[in-house]
């Protein structure tokens, strides 16, 4: 890469990390009572100036000033991991003073969220030799602008680690593949063992690691001690994390959620799981203005062409091991957040039934990799002409409308999206609002799926219309959220 391109890249990093700073400037205490306060308070413990054991009285006087209008005193202490909690805690060593710290957490979060632009611009270029720089910094840059990023900027809690940190394990499982050294397959285990040390679910990303592997092992057998050393770390990782959670579990005498997964197996017998499948795959679908289903489907079209010609090939190549990697990830990940939230009782909740149904959260760890995958069939397709697949994407788009509308109407009769899971939709939970008397919940729906009609039409009319398209929407929305949402972001029984 020159030093013009260099150049560029840095240039467009600062841009969109000083979009981030500024949008969660403003914010100088938690709003998500008790998580945020958990891991703070864990990150304050890492730093030498805390102990746990002060946890709960603190959110009982921290909920008083954070802007969520909840009651203190009224929550169980949460715990989940401590990833993030550790990497932000260096930031305790620098002030005492409460709101500068949460001022700092935030400009972390911003450099975080914001390193998901380089990420996948670096993982485009090591998986593709037809994309050219300036259509991968494109993509890169629309996949950075996402919107629910903005809202978890200016929220101190895992995702903000483990949304880049997904993508980042799959760049250096593809440059693995394509170096095959000992500090490549290091860095890898390190950063997808760490997974599971931000949040629970992420032993979807430490497993499949585990998997891909023990894949490689048997495939690159000249290379076998690099796999071994990779699964011991990872394993390591595993074993540490949990030994030192359920230790800090118990000094904050808090609600662990690392067994729930397990407990609640017994709730995929029931007829409800099928329900909340289709909402959380109809809330991608609908956040990525259907990129999500393109970027699905170019998964797997690529896996089956190669897969049938040489399954050693499909595990070893760069293109498809990366594929295959992400592909087992993102599905455990995906089935980890259903099993989750899997407990009937939750699903019928009335003050949280469509918020559950339409869950995204979780699942937006892996939605950037395939945004970005589903942006890089766009551009491939134009050579060959996308023209021939219209009928295809049409039906694929009325199937959605379909299925959205029907969700709607059964659905109609249960509060909004009160609380802060649906981030792609958000905005227009926040016009529903607005237009309440009116149209009820309908705009939640149909806003996105307007939009996502628009931008298919421009797609099939050209490649350059269709990706302007989509920024545009995305930075709109960034910019509701900033102007109007952040200001006075409320959480309703999150």
């Amino acid at each position: 890469m020159t030093i013009k391109h260099s150049l560029v890249i840095t240039i467009i990093y600062v841009l969109i990390t000083g979009f981030h700073v500024a949008a969660s400037w403003n914010q100088s205490a938690p709003h998500v009572v008790p998580d945020e306060v958990s891991y703070l308070k864990q990150a304050q413990y890492f730093s030498g100036k805390y102990t746990l054991q002060n946890t709960k009285p603190s959110i009982s006087q921290e909920s008083s000033t954070a802007n969520n209008g909840t009651t203190p005193g009224v929550f169980e202490v949460p715990y989940y991991h401590f990833g993030y909690s550790l990497l932000v805690s260096p930031i305790y060593w620098l002030t005492d003073t409460p709101n500068v710290a949460h001022k700092g957490v935030m400009v972390f979060n911003s450099f975080m969220l914001s390193s998901l632009f380089l990420i996948i611009f670096y993982w485009i270029r090591i998986i593709t030799k037809d994309i050219n720089f300036r259509t991968a910094v494109t993509i890169a840059l629309i996949v950075s602008l996402y919107p629910p990023y903005i809202i978890h900027a200016h929220i101190g809690w895992a995702e903000n680690a483990f949304i880049p940190g997904f993508a980042l394990s799959c760049l250096l499982f593809t440059r693995h593949l394509k170096v095959g050294s000992i500090t490549t397959m290091i860095l890898f285990a390190l950063i997808a063992g760490f997974q599971y040390t931000i949040h629970p679910r992420g032993i979807a990303v430490s497993v499949t690691a585990i998997l891909c592997m023990a894949g490689l092992f048997l495939v690159r057998k000249d290379k076998w001690q690099l796999s071994i050393t990779g699964m011991i770390l990872v394993l390591g990782i595993i074993i540490a994390t949990k030994i030192k959670a359920d230790e800090m579990a118990i000094m904050m005498n808090a609600v662990s959620h690392s067994g729930r997964i397990l407990n609640n197996l017994s709730s995929i017998f029931e007829i409800e799981l099928i329900t909340v499948v289709i909402g959380n795959l109809l809330y991608l679908i609908l956040a990525s203005l259907g990129i999500f289903l393109l970027g699905i489907t170019e998964s797997i079209k690529q896996l089956i062409d190669k897969g049938s010609n040489n399954l050693k090939l499909l595990v070893s190549d760069i293109y498809t091991g990366s594929l295959i990697y992400t592909f087992i990830a993102s599905f455990l990940t995906f089935c980890i957040s259903i099993l989750f939230l899997a407990r009937k009782e939750e699903w019928h909740n009335a003050n949280g039934l469509l918020d559950i149904f339409l869950y995204g959260r979780y699942n937006e760890a892996f939605l950037s990799i395939y945004i970005a995958l589903g942006l890089i069939w766009i551009c491939r397709t134009y050579k060959q002409g996308i023209q021939k697949y219209s009928k295809r994407l049409n039906v694929a788009f009325w199937f959605v409308a379909v299925v959205s509308i029907v969700s709607t109407l059964l659905l109609s009769d249960y509060p909004y999206l009160r609380s802060i899971h649906t981030y792609g939709i958000y905005s227009w939970y926040v016009l529903s609002m607005i237009v309440d008397k009116w149209f009820g919940n309908t705009p939640v729906i149909l806003g996105p799926l307007i939009w996502t009609w628009l931008v298919l039409q421009l797609l099939l009319q050209s490649k350059s219309k269709g990706l302007l398209a989509v920024g545009t929407y995305f930075f709109l929305l960034d910019l509701f959220l900033i102007s109007y949402i952040i200001p006075n972001f409320k959480i309703f029984g999150a």
